[in-house]
């Protein structure tokens, strides 16, 4: 094998190897506003939690001041709680963690 072969070669593969992770990465990059994240607060959660998520709302509970951490409002959507049903096959994961960390940013009173 010539090297001007070899390092044809080597330059497909990382090319190739660039490719396939450049979604992963857009993926990765992918956020929401604090605005669009409270907006789709209004669209998914707030006929439940009411307000925004600063009072209770049609039989949801207030979730301004909650002692959650990100993650665990985050498992909280995802797999639901009680009467609150699972958001996984309805949001994706980047919305569920925009609602996370808008939720966890509401102030506690």
């Amino acid at each position: 094998m010539s090297n001007m072969y070899r390092g044809v070669r080597a330059l497909g593969l990382i090319a190739i190897a660039g490719l396939l992770s450049t979604p992963a990465f857009a993926q990765d990059a992918q956020e929401i506003s604090p605005e669009d994240a409270k907006k789709l607060f209004a669209a998914s959660c707030s006929w439940c939690h009411g307000s925004f998520g600063m009072k209770a709302g049609k039989g949801g509970p207030k979730l301004a001041g909650t002692t959650k951490d990100e993650d665990g409002i985050y498992n909280t959507i995802v797999k639901g709680q009680g009467a609150m049903p699972s958001f996984k096959n309805t949001l994706t994961e980047v919305q569920v963690r925009a609602l996370a960390k808008y939720i966890k940013s509401l102030p506690s009173e």
